[in-house]
């Protein structure tokens, strides 16, 4: 049987980034396994579902944490987000965030995963990790010391650690006892791409509507759509491009002139879920394997760069002390700091829901008044610029060497 120090499970976004905040730990003799069920990627191209079509909105501290791993070439992939502009249809309120007004180069930045995927296999493929691609976890079991790995084509392995990264597709915590808490909202995630008469010029939207929020956010010379549409309301909204643009130029204005085209979507169902136990003796979930949000205040990837940040800065600093991998008790302390970030970050999207989705007369008067009020004082615009950019949040830079 085959043994590792640290068995990573899953090759997306999460997994391949928190391979490349490990090299330090390497560089001293860090033994790692990666297993992924896709194919080896290739240069240019990752081929795991987490590096589909799809877009992602980096904070400025995910983006600070990117640049710690010397990935100077995600710049070039980048579409800057220099102005926020959030809004309440059919109400006065609105507020509008200006990054260089308040001191700041950008609010973030959207990279498509495909190009994200791209440059992490750059980043890591050269790294001494023992790559198992085409390769599924079947089952997980504890051991004394650590954990059993059995793979779908009977191959056993032994672990000190396992560090679930697989997105939640997965139902390996099943095998470990451990439950998720879902909970629906009921709703789909239509995403697209969109393009206007206007360039967009770093700003992004987000619409509140009586339907649920529409965002726009910067991508290359389009807009990335998130169009959040109740289940329920699906057969009687518009179902093709053509006809959802008249639909969309009516609820979120004309903000960058007319929609000149939009292209077929993309739909996922939105549903929180939560890892009931996220720790136990040689297993850790990071990512959306342990929780994942409604998109509404797009903190999803940064949330899990947080988290990753703070497990490869535990393994690295503890790595150089004792070349050893951390006991559980640490490794369970870092969990319990990335529990209380996802619940903390999870709330603030719960609220933001419930809020703009009330018709109640003194709801919505009270939220017209609250966007104004952060519009009009600067301090406020300010703290609200910092917590979005995620630089409220108190995660240690990432070692490098």
């Amino acid at each position: 049987m085959a043994r590792f120090e640290l068995v990573v499970v899953g090759g997306g976004m999460v997994g391949m980034t928190l391979i490349a905040a490990l090299a330090p730990a390497m560089a001293q003799g860090l033994g790692i396994t990666l297993i992924d069920p896709a194919v080896q990627p290739q240069l240019g191209l990752a081929p795991s579902p987490s590096f589909d079509g799809r877009a992602t909105a980096l904070s400025a501290q995910a983006l600070q944490l990117f640049a710690a791993l010397n990935m100077a070439q995600l710049e070039q992939a980048l579409s800057d987000i220099t102005e926020i502009e959030v809004s309440d249809r059919g109400h006065a309120g609105l507020l509008d965030l200006n990054a260089h007004a308040l001191g700041f180069e950008r609010f973030g930045a959207v990279v498509a995963n495909a190009d994200l995927g791209a440059l992490l296999w750059q980043k890591i493929q050269s790294l001494p990790v023992h790559w198992r691609f085409n390769s599924q976890v079947a089952n997980l079991a504890p051991s004394q010391s650590g954990q059993v790995v059995t793979l779908t084509d009977g191959t056993v392995l032994a672990a000190d650690q396992v560090i679930l990264c697989d997105g939640g597709r997965s139902k390996l915590h099943e095998s470990l006892g451990f439950s998720l808490r879902e909970t629906p909202f009921q709703a789909v995630a239509r995403v697209a791409t969109l393009t206007t008469a206007k360039p967009h010029r770093g700003r992004a939207f987000e619409r509140f509507t009586e339907l649920g929020p529409i965002a726009l956010l910067p991508f290359g010379q389009a807009s990335t759509l998130v169009w959040t549409v109740p289940e329920k309301l699906i057969g009687t909204l518009p179902n093709t491009p053509a006809t959802a643009i008249p639909w969309l130029e009516q609820r979120i204005g004309q903000r960058l002139g007319r929609i000149t085209g939009l292209t077929d979507w993309s739909e996922y169902p939105l549903i929180e879920r939560q890892m009931t136990t996220a720790c136990s003796h040689g297993f850790l979930a990071l990512g959306n394997a342990a929780a994942t949000l409604h998109p509404v205040a797009g903190q999803g990837f940064n949330l899990a760069m947080r988290g990753l940040a703070r497990t490869a800065n535990l393994i690295n600093r503890q790595y150089d002390q004792d070349h050893g991998l951390p006991s559980f008790r640490q490794f369970n302390a870092v969990a319990e700091t990335i529990a209380r970030d996802q619940a903390q970050t999870a709330n603030v999207s719960r609220e933001l829901i419930q809020l703009f989705q009330s018709s109640a007369p003194l709801l919505r008067w009270g939220r017209g008044l609250a966007l104004n009020s952060l519009d009009r004082h600067a301090t406020l615009r300010q703290g609200v610029a910092l917590a979005g950019m995620g630089l409220l949040a108190d995660v240690p830079a990432l070692a490098t060497t």
